[in-house]
């Protein structure tokens, strides 16, 4: 079970989410995919009225802080954002080149079933300053440890260069979000 509701947690909260995609899919690799979710993202967190406080969209998944004025919307607001991506990114994907990735994410033979989120999300609520931080620095250094840049700033799809040069990436970051 979820520990925000085991724990029964609601109001103000801000909240570490990862979402990865089926197979872990390096489908973020393609700049329209990327794109796509990247303006999928900016809606859904507008729809949901939802403050994106730090995000790294990595090739194959995506790492969030976001903060809630109202925790218990969190799943609603997964659950939206990964329908909406996976109906667009599918007719990307239909018409790709990358043939590997089309055929890696075409219906299976058991219930011609399309997946491209994993049904799952990885949410962690964020209870302390120390906290916000370590999971801060991890969404900005996860370029950097797999290897595709140096700086965490040198990675376009990420909240580094708004926090640590006060750069705008492609997505609005709420640096004054008030969770304690």
């Amino acid at each position: 079970m979820v520990v925000r509701k085991r724990l029964d947690i609601k109001g103000r909260a801000l909240s570490f989410v990862t979402m990865t995609v089926s197979n872990w899919l390096p489908v973020f690799s393609q700049k329209q995919i990327a794109i796509l979710a990247t303006d999928q993202l900016r809606e859904s967190l507008r729809h949901f009225n939802i403050s994106l406080v730090g995000y790294a969209l990595m090739p194959s998944h995506l790492h969030l802080l976001l903060g809630f004025q109202e925790i218990s919307g969190l799943s609603r607001f997964v659950q939206s954002f990964k329908i909406l991506t996976s109906k667009r990114a599918r007719k990307l994907l239909q018409t790709s080149d990358d043939l590997k990735l089309r055929e890696a994410l075409a219906p299976t033979t058991e219930g011609n079933r399309y997946q491209f989120w994993k049904p799952r999300f990885d949410d962690l609520i964020i209870y302390s300053e120390e906290l916000f931080r370590a999971k801060l620095n991890y969404i900005y250094n996860n370029p950097v440890k797999a290897g595709f840049v140096e700086k965490p700033e040198d990675w376009h799809y990420s909240s580094a260069s708004d926090w640590l040069m006060d750069i705008p990436g492609p997505l609005p970051v709420d640096k004054e979000f008030q969770w304690l």
